[in-house]
């Protein structure tokens, strides 16, 4: 009896064990399992295999555009003429925009005219090499293995970088043996379906911008300028930002976004209410975050949740107007090519219907408001 009574203690203390190790496992690899999930609940992403990787980043021999990272910018104009625009972005770097024709766009930043990144948009006559508009994930492999692992030196420190499934799927990072690096977007959808955009920086910019999670190395940071002058540089933010979104729109055969002066004072209106009056939208602990990053205590995006922005445009017509709200953004062009290579987002920037945009920025946020257009029924069209 005493042994029978002993064997059914045995068989309870290895279940009570067994169950407290999947509880263990559970826990513990949630975060992992959950990590980036977007605030956009529900939506399909388009599913992709993962391209072959490895464990550290190797560099590839320099070549093309990544020659100039470094280099003085009037090396660079004396060769590809001045820019069309040269803006101060207020965070201690200029940017250089070359718009070159409908379907082509590039940019230069600078710091002590000093090239620290271009970015290329469209085919244009820069050297891309060794790659190719529209080429593959897995064309890219030819030239190099993608790697999730990314160490970097920057001011005698070591930064260890982590590049996520999304990541390697959408914007993978290759490095180039003259110390610059490349991010290379990826769209894949079926209208256009690889490589279309690209952008060559120096180590200092990728780590400020922060666009993979630091795993290694105290967070950098892009530090407002006070004597900037901020609503000049937001109103050419906004209209730079405007612009890009048309030519993405084209680039797709969707129809123009239409602008007006009424929902661009509107989309300032609404951002500068939100920063004002933070609590009315957030909860206490989404509050918190947000102030954690403002004060530059951690170097990552932060986005509105679809519920912030319902109640962000409830004075709107809810059902017709969608709303972005992310920062810090500090080069809009570089935010708004992540967002076309962002599975979360492409239902919203690929909607094939006519709408209407604002764009508003104060220093390191940015609103975009998208808003149907009622088209005319066919009894209104007639006289």
């Amino acid at each position: 009896m005493k042994e029978e009574e002993a064997r059914n203690l045995m068989r309870r203390g290895l279940l009570f064990f067994g169950l407290f190790l999947i509880s263990l496992v559970i826990v513990y690899m949630e975060p992992i399992w959950s990590y980036q999930i977007s605030p956009n609940d529900g939506q399909e992403l388009p599913l992709q295999s993962p391209p072959p990787t490895s464990l550290n980043l190797e560099s590839i021999p320099t070549q093309g555009i990544a020659q100039w990272i470094g280099q003085p910018m009037k090396a660079f104009t004396t060769l590809y003429g001045e820019a069309q625009s040269v803006t101060d972005s207020g965070f201690g770097f200029f940017s250089h925009q070359f718009r070159m024709d409908a379907d082509a766009f590039m940019e230069v930043t600078t710091i002590d005219q000093r090239i620290t990144s271009i970015k290329v948009l469209g085919e244009t006559s820069m050297d891309i090499g060794p790659f190719e508009y529209q080429m593959s994930l897995e064309e890219l492999t030819t030239y190099t293995v993608i790697s999730p692992i990314v160490s970097v030196e920057y001011g005698g420190e070591t930064y260890s970088l982590e590049l996520m499934e999304d990541d390697i799927n959408y914007r993978p990072l290759v490095a180039f043996d003259n110390g610059s690096y490349a991010i290379l977007f990826f769209d894949h959808q079926d209208k256009r379906s690889g490589l279309y955009s690209l952008m060559y920086l120096d180590t200092e910019t990728l780590l400020k911008l922060a666009p993979y999670v630091l795993t290694e190395g105290q967070p950098q940071f892009f530090v407002a300028e006070k004597a900037a002058d901020w609503i000049t540089i937001d109103d050419q933010k906004s209209e730079t930002s405007r612009y890009l979104m048309q030519q993405l729109r084209r680039s797709y055969d969707f129809p123009a976004y239409s602008t007006s002066l009424a929902l661009q004072r509107e989309t300032q209106a609404l951002l500068t209410d939100f920063l004002i009056n933070q609590e009315d939208y957030l909860s206490t602990e989404r509050l918190r975050s947000f102030q954690r990053i403002q004060r530059q205590e951690l170097n990552q995006n932060w986005v509105l949740t679809n519920q912030e922005v319902r109640t962000l445009v409830e004075e709107l017509d809810e059902e017709k107007t969608f709303a972005h709200f992310e920062m810090p953004v500090y080069d809009p062009i570089f935010t708004l090519l992540s967002w076309y290579s962002n599975p979360y987002l492409v239902s919203r920037l690929f909607y094939d219907e006519s709408e209407a945009i604002g764009v508003a920025f104060s220093k390191e946020n940015m609103l975009v408001l998208f808003q149907e257009i009622n088209q005319p029924t066919e009894s209104s069209e007639q006289p």
